[in-house]
């Protein structure tokens, strides 16, 4: 699916085929400044192709992990692919690369996955003024956009983290946790490991792209405004991969803590059984412990007495006499 958006009063302005009802019929088209290419089939990708006169990478070319494949230039555009999350609120989030490729005149983003972000910011641009005025201000407000979702990633993942870490430290009052009740501790604390490792995998490949969109307004003399959200984007990454250090550094703490538990119960547990077993060699057929004058006395008491007897008889020659 290919969708054109152009500028227009600072928003967005999604192209249809079909001309606006009040458009002039002698109206020139405007202009597209934004291609989403979400599952592209060929003869999209043939026709970004001509209007831009770029090569559209295939999804093997994204797939790449160097990266001197991830971020090139090539025929006055520049390729940035970053990893993106989508589907986070799953108990199988997809890390997927999305591809943004920079022309003088144009931004083409190419993916084969949906993350909610994009779809939100093309929503909202099109409702109010993002400033928007050309392909590198769009860029910089999708990235944006990408960014925060991902600050909204961790907000929501602290939250979970703290309500694992309440049940885990939680007072029992004497009732002992079950091995399921364990189970899926260890469930939901590696769920969350596995989300916060795909967040920083994310966000290391945004700083990556956003350091390479620095260095391209650089070279190409923008406004000090778009050199500035670059900087200000930047240290809003860095800000977010110290943040999910820090719940890493979290979840490794609950699971050492929730395995600890686990050995107190094993501890426990052996210690009943430890304690049941030497009773259970004590008992050889015995009247109840104390014995009263009558009863039957039992083998284990009288094996510890006749002992005890022979311990304290006279040792040496004598003993033979």
């Amino acid at each position: 699916m290919l969708v054109k958006y152009a500028v227009s009063g600072g928003r967005l302005l999604k192209l249809d085929t079909s001309p606006a009802p009040s458009a002039e019929p002698d109206a020139p088209a405007p202009r597209p400044v934004w291609f989403d290419m979400l599952h592209p089939m060929q003869d999209e990708e043939a026709e970004v192709e001509a209007l831009l006169g770029i090569d559209v990478p295939t999804r093997e070319d994204m797939d790449e992990i160097e990266h001197s494949s991830r971020i090139y230039a090539e025929n006055g555009a520049v390729y940035l692919t970053a990893s993106v999350l989508s589907a986070s609120q799953t108990l199988d989030p997809v890390l997927a690369p999305i591809t943004f490729v920079l022309t003088p005149g144009a931004l083409v983003t190419l993916r084969y996955h949906e993350p909610r972000a994009i779809n939100l910011f093309a929503e909202r641009a099109q409702r109010s003024d993002h400033g928007l005025t050309g392909a590198v201000p769009v860029l910089l407000a999708l990235l944006d956009a990408l960014v925060d979702r991902v600050a909204d990633l961790l907000e929501h993942e602290g939250k979970g983290i703290d309500a694992i870490a309440r049940h885990v430290f939680s007072e029992r009052k004497g009732r002992p946790r079950q091995a399921r009740e364990f189970s899926l501790m260890m469930e939901r604390i590696g769920q969350r490991g596995e989300l916060n490792t795909k967040i920083r995998e994310s966000l290391v490949t945004f700083e990556r792209i956003a350091g390479a969109i620095a260095q391209h307004l650089d070279a190409a003399k923008t406004t000090r405004d778009q050199r500035g959200r670059v900087k200000t984007l930047v240290r809003d990454i860095r800000s977010l991969t110290e943040h999910a250090g820090f719940h890493a550094g979290r979840i490794t703490f609950l699971l050492d803590a929730t395995l600890g538990l686990v050995g107190i119960e094993q501890n426990g547990i052996i210690k009943i059984f430890s304690v049941a077993a030497v009773v259970r060699s004590c008992q050889c057929g015995a009247a109840p412990f104390p014995g009263g004058e009558g009863s039957e006395i039992s083998l284990c008491r009288g094996a510890y007495d006749a002992k005890k007897r022979q311990a304290n008889a006279p040792a040496g020659r004598e003993q033979w006499l």
